[in-house]
């Protein structure tokens, strides 16, 4: 009888007692360890431990696993009904609890040449009528016969959104729109509510050919509203017009209220839609993303739909051993809730993918950053960890000092591109892809430190570097072929499948965001207050916030 069976005879088997049994015994093994150096076993355990699907490939051969966590968390998964509430959400069944409705954003990716799962007919149908309307904008556009209110073709977009309305586009735009060439038309993004990213763009595009759009799911969000008046005192001073007639000629509204698009002035013909059972932060593939279609082009807003829906079929049928968006869900949730690893930090070797960790940031703690669960009971133990990170090559001279000597654990994902085509003369291309080998190298270096510690110093260093390097902080590597809107909308997906996995193992509503909504209601009130100190606000009585209100007034 192994260690392992014979913990577990003492009390009831369960996969999460199995699992914390399996983790005590694995606390006592380090990275270093387990990879095992040159020996057969070690390349053995690396191969099994990769995993490639299309242009992704996938190493979890630096995590702190064994083929026994595999399956042990494998096990876990399955006691959860994974299966069946993976098949529930691709029916359309009301898995968001809370508000009473499904989440079928699968379906604004799902082709029309493609049956759909029984429950998401009439969700595909409705996302591709809509995809062509979103088509007929990006044509009129590209063919230069959209004209603003003094009749001059449209040069600028100015997407005007935040959070999952802003967050999404904005990442593929920065990732796949690295050169002008590259690009139809150019696009903006404004999501602070401040007005600091809507000041510099006021003041350098022409107002004339300058073409606004609202991406709103609710329509209200004070933020994107402010923006949005802002945007059309300006069009509307400049061009010497009412706000009616830009709001009829230079903006496009997409949202799931088509009465509120209509009841501010956006004519019908200018109106996207989508549905509520498409979530703000999982909108991307929705009209949400008709900035980036016009930036890029339909082919490649296309490229991006059908790598995300590769990535939902390979979700849907694959086995679970086998299944990228389950492995790096069950790995992360082994390193968050047994190995109490509570940050993870998101580490992209490609200065294009700069806004990815922003992206996940919203996508997995707004999703699963809860403490109770479907039935009402509170969770015992940390569900999503805290997601932090930065383009890597940054990252080496800022935070990577504390995470290789000082006293803090983390998981990480790597995510690196193998290529790069680019259009320039012999000597200049020579150039650039010696800059890509380089930032390779760094990505595999830094993993491998990341796992070892003071075990990666070659023979031939050690005695002339500095030790303490602590290692043992487990890690994913994501490797893509190429950075193309087909690779881009993969991993978009298998992290939004990883979030859903999550969901299910912790027993979560991914799908709502209640802690999002008591700051913007106290912030209400705020604004009233310092709108008119003598009205009555309901407010709690808060002598720190009092005497900041206070100096507020002071100094304006």
């Amino acid at each position: 009888m192994n260690t392992l069976t014979h913990l577990l005879t003492a009390r009831a088997y369960t996969p999460v007692n199995a699992l914390e049994q399996h983790a005590e015994h694995l606390q006592a093994q380090s990275l270093s360890d387990l990879i095992g150096g040159d020996s057969a076993a070690a390349r053995q355990r690396a191969s099994a431990l990769a995993y490639t699907f299309e242009s992704l490939h996938l190493d979890l051969s630096k995590q702190r696993i064994t083929q026994e966590t595999l399956s042990l968390l494998t096990d876990w998964a399955l006691s959860c009904g994974l299966e069946a509430k993976r098949n529930a959400l691709f029916a359309g069944a009301q898995v968001n609890s809370s508000e009473r409705r499904s989440a079928l954003h699968m379906a604004a990716r799902w082709p029309a040449n493609v049956t759909p799962p029984n429950g998401m007919e009439k969700a595909a149908e409705f996302c591709q009528y809509q995809r062509g309307r979103l088509a007929e904008m990006v044509d009129r556009l590209h063919q230069r016969q959209w004209f603003g209110a003094t009749g001059q073709s449209i040069t600028d977009v100015v997407h005007i959104g935040v959070g999952g309305s802003d967050l999404g586009p904005k990442m593929i735009s920065e990732a796949l729109a690295d050169r002008p060439s590259h690009t139809h038309v150019d696009v903006h993004y404004v999501s602070c509510m401040d007005g600091a990213q809507l000041l510099p763009l006021i003041e350098r595009l022409n107002p004339a050919t300058t073409l606004l759009v609202l991406a709103s799911k609710s329509f209200t969000t004070a933020d994107t509203q402010f923006n949005i008046r802002t945007a059309l005192a300006w069009l509307s001073d400049s061009l010497e017009v009412d706000v009616p007639t830009v709001c009829r000629h230079q903006l496009i509204g997409v949202s799931s209220k088509p009465e509120k698009m209509t009841e501010f002035g956006i004519p019908d013909a200018h109106q996207l839609v989508f549905k509520d059972w498409i979530g703000g932060r999982f909108s991307l593939w929705s009209p949400i993303g008709v900035s980036v279609a016009m930036q890029l082009g339909m082919e490649s807003f296309n490229a991006l739909l059908d790598g995300a829906h590769a990535m939902d079929r390979h979700f849907l049928e694959t086995p679970l051993t086998e299944n990228l968006p389950a492995l790096v869900a069950l790995v992360g949730a082994w390193n968050c809730q047994f190995l109490n690893i509570a940050t993870h930090a998101v580490l992209p070797y490609d200065g294009r993918l700069k806004s990815l960790t922003a992206y996940l940031q919203q996508l997995e703690m707004e999703s699963n950053g809860k403490s109770v669960r479907l039935d009402g009971r509170s969770v015992n133990h940390a569900t999503c960890p805290i997601i932090w990170g930065d383009v890597g090559p940054n990252a080496q001279h800022a935070f990577y000092q504390l995470l290789h000597q000082g006293g803090h654990t983390v998981s990480a994902d790597f995510v690196a591109v193998a290529r790069r085509e680019v259009d320039a003369t012999q000597n200049v291309a020579d150039s650039l892809a010696a800059q890509e080998q380089l930032t390779l190298a760094n990505c595999l270096a830094q993993a491998q430190l990341f796992a070892l510690g003071d075990d990666a110093i070659p023979k031939a260093l050690s005695g002339h570097m500095a030790q303490g390097y602590r290692g043992n902080h487990p890690n994913t590597l994501l490797l893509l072929k190429q950075l193309d809107a087909w690779s881009m909308g993969a991993l978009v997906a298998l992290y939004e499948h990883k979030v859903f996995v999550q969901s299910v193992l912790w027993n979560l509503n991914p799908f709502d965001q209640p802690g999002v909504e008591l700051g913007k209601k106290l912030a209400t009130s705020l604004f009233n207050t310092m709108a008119d100190s003598s009205s009555e606000q309901d407010l709690v009585r808060d002598p720190s916030t009092e005497q900041l209100l206070h100096k507020i007034g002071e100094w304006r």
